[in-house]
């Protein structure tokens, strides 16, 4: 049996945590321990990671795998406003044969971005320029992996390496002195891209699951979709 642990990163728009709230409940309610990667942390009564960086970062929520893999085999990362319609199919979790390393069970084709592959997003922008060029050195081919929809990603401890948060670190570096040169409120999106590119860098194997998207669909819901 899998012992899952999920985490989700919280914090912005109070919608954020009334929802995140809600999840948490849930999950404890069968049984599955759940962290929250949070600026504020006294609105949970659930495990939580202070998030205290004044320059908010989505790369950031990688923290939580780290995190959840020192007492969990499974980590799921799953976005504050994600829906779902159906606890009972994340319980069935505990028994699914996940592959190893990372999985993915959708691209952002489902996404408003509405991208399969990284390669069809313009790149040469001020705020992806310097990212593209570190990567062109280290993975020229990059711009053929399939976009990633973060919205449910797990990480397997069976088949993960140290030298993928490290690989990922320096591109969440990058990422992020790219976008220091705009007003944001939010810093270094796109971190789907850095997952799929690290895990590429650090020989850790990294898929999309069909049969695990067509298992969760329906019931685990990408809010961006509605």
């Amino acid at each position: 049996m899998n012992n899952i642990g999920i985490g989700i990163m919280c914090f912005g728009d109070v919608s954020y945590f009334n929802s995140t709230k809600e999840k948490v409940t849930n999950l404890k309610d069968i049984g599955i321990d759940c962290y929250v990667l949070t600026d504020d942390t006294e609105q949970f009564t659930t495990k939580t990671i202070h998030y205290s960086r004044h320059l908010k970062s989505y790369h950031d929520k990688i923290i939580l795998v780290k995190e959840l893999l020192k007492y969990h085999n499974i980590a799921i990362l799953m976005d504050a406003d994600t829906i779902i319609n159906n606890y009972s199919i994340i319980n069935d979790l505990k028994n699914y044969k996940f592959k190893n390393g990372i999985t993915y069970i959708d691209n952002l084709l489902s996404n408003k971005i509405n991208k399969e592959f990284i390669g069809e997003i313009n790149l040469t922008a001020p705020d992806w320029d310097e990212y593209k060029k570190y990567v062109d050195k280290l993975l020229p081919t990059f711009t053929e992996l399939e976009t990633i929809n973060e919205y449910f990603i797990v990480f397997n401890n069976q088949g993960l390496k140290d030298d993928f948060f490290l690989q990922y670190e320096k591109l969440q570096v990058m990422r992020e002195s790219c976008d220091i040169r705009r007003v944001k409120d939010i810093y270094a999106g796109g971190e789907g891209f850095s997952i799929h590119i690290a895990s590429k860098l650090s020989n850790v194997d990294i898929q999309k699951d069909n049969e695990l998207f067509n298992m969760l669909k329906d019931n685990v819901i990408n809010v961006i979709k509605q």
